[in-house]
């Protein structure tokens, strides 16, 4: 017998090489193995000396950095020697020596060689002794066979009963059934699991299996009513499942198992709704079984059910207390996973996002366990915006499903590009619907998956604008949906970005058609293309353009630096309305100088308006502005006034304003209205002075500006002032002025008639008769001709 007296006398390692020596005994001979093994094969050779002793050198193509002393031990000497670039050991023995190459391992090969053919091996063996503790035999030379171990390689146990015997399988046929029923559960065959426990208890009531047996027969009870797997829900009740496990409890009370029963128990009186069993078995685990797994899953459970009877916060804490205290993984994994389900149930859905990540970093593949589970907390995560973390599931069931090993795969091909999708991971989105359409050409979905991948066009950074456009338009005519809505509002974006604001104009029609989640949208960019024309028109004086895009496109463009130009292409295109309400947001100005001139503008527009009294009403703040701001009263402004008081029949005030306004601009043409309104109203009121002397300012900035706006009017109002005065050389000289005038003849034949009528005032006969024939040859025949034929009868 061999016993092991010393290890690890030595032990030198050079550069991966490795020298020890092992010292043992046998038949009380003491003898020591040194063993030289390297990573590649070593050359070892003999060396003879006299009187039988021996050394041996092994040679190592390899140098070493750090010299190394002689080794001198009990039975053998090791030196070390370096030449160019080698190395070797010399191994010198002080007793009987054998060298043995060893390149076999015994448990590996069938055939065993006595000796090794083989002079490179990479582990040799020295054994040194002082007397043989093996015995001796003579090594003849001859053929070296093989000895073959064709059986037991390696050391070999059957199987043992619980007692650690040895199982007799002539004499125990129950086995057969116990690992029948072992395969039946394993395959979920729980029918079959009933039916051989039911035969086998029956066949060997003491089988030294019959814990086991009976276990799986409590299990496939209890998990068949929790799941209504039939037949078996049908053919038992939580009644069977409560009885046949505390039969177990009392038959088998120190097994080890007893945690997995009361699990059982705990599950089995929470779908049977009795609390008080409940809470009985439940604190047994507590109690007695506190860090195994199956208490955990115990308390997993009771926690399920106070969460479903609306003790929510209790709950979530008895799952935070497994997930922090349990040590097995996969537990820990499924608590997480409730404390997501619930945190979502409850509305936490970042919290539950934490829970869940929790699982996908240390321990994603335990949602491979049960993968229609997994799937459907994909979809409930979705449902609730957690795209992404939906998607990194979908992953994995994908990744470690085969297209028919999940019915739903199909559907989670298609919703785990949706995800990506909507987690804008539209790289990856895209992979999935292709690898979809690759695998499911007909699929259910097909349509859903095509559409998909036109939606994520919008999303893709495609750079090219004539290709964008051309696969919007395709979009466009394909569809008549919520596609087709954002290929209108991505080409309308696309159109605006390269400044074809015109073409944005004209998808008016379609864009106002666009679904309501578009519509802010759309309006914005027809605002802003229709913006950036009308700035163009302002700029380019085109002011009925300009007015048009305000009006048609709604526009609301009050910028400080266009708010002028604009005020004017609203009063030349007679928007005066619109001008006013420019005005009135320019009186809110602080600024003095702006407000006076705003108020200026605005006082212009009420008279457009005829909006008079409003005007009196801002006479006061006009003066009072000027003086402040020191700068003079625009003439327009005074213009405004003056009609104001004429409107309102205050004419001293109007007078007052239009003498003020003659000093200032006195041959203003556009005083010449004002002017006329006054010779009207001196012609009304008989003032013949006050008549002169605006006739005349009026004939003269006629004259001026070679222009007959009030010809022949106002002459013809001046003759008859000038008659009531008695002025008729004056008179006469005014109408041979305007007799030369171009004149209708009806004015022609009148002014005829006032010459002859002034010629007799001035005792000109024949000067009238003249003007007379003149005036009765007339082409039109009116009332003056007449009077001009009926006096020439009373010469």
């Amino acid at each position: 017998m061999k016993y092991l007296a010393s290890i690890l006398l030595i032990t030198v390692q050079l550069f991966a090489v490795n020298i020890y020596v092992n010292s043992a005994k046998e038949n009380k001979l003491p003898y020591a193995i040194l063993h030289i093994m390297d990573t590649g094969p070593v050359n070892c050779q003999t060396i003879p000396l006299a009187l039988d002793k021996k050394d041996y050198i092994c040679q190592f193509k390899k140098i070493v950095k750090t010299p190394i002393k002689e080794k001198k031990l009990r039975l053998v000497n090791i030196d070390f020697l370096e030449k160019k670039k080698e190395f070797f050991i010399k191994i010198s023995p002080k007793v009987n020596s054998r060298l043995i190459p060893v390149n076999q391992v015994l448990y590996k090969d069938k055939e065993v060689y006595r000796e090794s053919t083989n002079k490179k091996t990479k582990h040799w063996i020295i054994l040194l002794y002082e007397k043989s503790p093996f015995g001796t035999s003579t090594n003849n030379d001859g053929i070296n066979f093989p000895i073959t171990y064709d059986k037991y390689m390696k050391p070999y146990i059957g199987p043992v009963d619980l007692n650690g015997a040895p199982i007799a399988y002539a004499k125990s046929k129950d086995i057969n059934y116990y690992l029948d029923i072992q395969k039946e559960y394993k395959k979920g065959d729980f029918e079959g699991v009933v039916q051989d426990t039911n035969r086998v208890l029956k066949l060997y009531p003491n089988s030294i299996f019959k814990s086991d047996i009976m276990l799986y027969k409590l299990k496939v009870i209890g998990e068949s009513l929790e799941q209504n797997i039939q037949p078996i829900s049908n053919n038992y009740t939580n009644v069977d499942v409560a009885r046949l496990g505390k039969q177990w409890i009392r038959e088998f009370s120190s097994n080890e198992n007893i945690p997995q029963v009361l699990l059982i128990l705990v599950k089995d009186y929470i779908r049977a709704g009795s609390k008080s069993d409940v809470n009985y078995f439940l604190d047994i685990l507590v109690t007695e079984h506190k860090d195994s797994p199956y208490t955990k899953k115990a308390i997993l459970y009771y926690a399920d059910e106070l969460f479903a009877k609306n003790d929510k916060q209790k709950a979530i804490k008895l799952y935070q207390d497994v997930l922090y205290s349990v040590k097995n993984l996969d537990i820990a994994s499924l608590a997480a996973i409730k404390l997501t389900t619930s945190n979502i149930n409850i509305g936490k859905i970042q919290e539950a996002k934490n829970y869940l990540l929790k699982v996908l970093n240390a321990n994603k593949l335990y949602l491979l366990k049960d993968k229609t589970s997994s799937y459907k907390l994909a979809q409930k995560l979705a449902a609730n915006g957690l795209y992404g973390v939906a998607a990194t599931i979908s992953d994995l069931l994908l990744k470690n499903t085969n297209k028919d090993e999940l019915d739903t795969k199909e559907e989670l091909l298609k919703d785990s590009g949706n995800w990506y999708a909507k987690a804008d991971e539209i790289n990856k989105a895209y992979d999935r619907y292709k690898t979809y359409k690759k695998l499911y050409k007909d699929g259910v979905y097909i349509d859903e998956v095509n559409r998909a991948i036109d939606r994520l066009f919008f999303k893709l950074k495609e750079t090219n604008t004539t290709k964008l456009i051309r696969y919007y338009n395709i979009l466009i005519k394909k569809y008549n949906n919520d596609i087709k809505d954002k290929a209108v509002i991505a080409k309308a974006k696309l159109l605006l970005k390269e400044k074809k604001y015109q073409k944005v104009l004209s998808m008016k029609k379609m864009i106002d058609e666009a679904v309501d989640q578009n519509s802010s949208v759309g309006k914005q960019l027809i605002n802003s293309a229709a913006t950036v024309l009308f700035y163009e028109s302002l700029k380019k004086k085109q002011c009925k353009k300009a007015v048009d895009f305000v009006e048609k496109y709604k526009l609301d463009i009050y910028k400080a630096d266009n708010e002028e130009m604009l005020y004017k292409c609203f009063l030349v295109t007679a928007r005066y309305k619109k001008a006013q309400l420019l005005t009135i947001r320019g009186l809110e100005n602080k600024n003095f100088k702006q407000k006076f001139k705003w108020l200026q503008k605005n006082i212009q527009v009420n008279s457009k308006l005829k909006e008079f009294d409003k005007i009196i009403n801002l006479k006061k703040d006009l003066f009072t502005l000027s003086k402040v701001v020191k700068k003079p009263i625009m003439a327009s402004s005074y213009r405004s006034l003056i009609r104001a008081y004429f409107s309102q029949k205050e004419y001293n005030n109007a007078l007052k304003y239009l003498a003020q306004l003659d000093k200032k601009w006195p041959n203003d043409v556009k005083n010449l209205d004002l002017y006329y309104k006054i010779v009207n109203y001196a012609n009304n009121q008989r003032d013949d002075l006050l008549l002169i002397n605006y006739a005349k300012k009026m004939i003269k900035i006629q004259n001026r500006y070679k222009i007959s706006t009030y010809t022949p009017k106002i002459e013809l109002r001046y003759l008859d002032a000038l008659k009531r005065l008695t002025k008729y050389k004056t008179a006469k000289k005014i109408a041979l002025q305007l007799s030369k005038k171009k004149l209708k003849n009806q004015d022609k034949s009148r002014v005829l008639y006032e010459l002859a009528e002034i010629s007799i005032k001035l005792k000109q006969v024949k000067v009238a008769k003249k003007y007379f024939k003149k005036c009765a040859s007339v082409k039109t025949k009116d009332m003056w001709s007449k009077l001009c034929s009926d006096s020439l009868k009373l010469f």
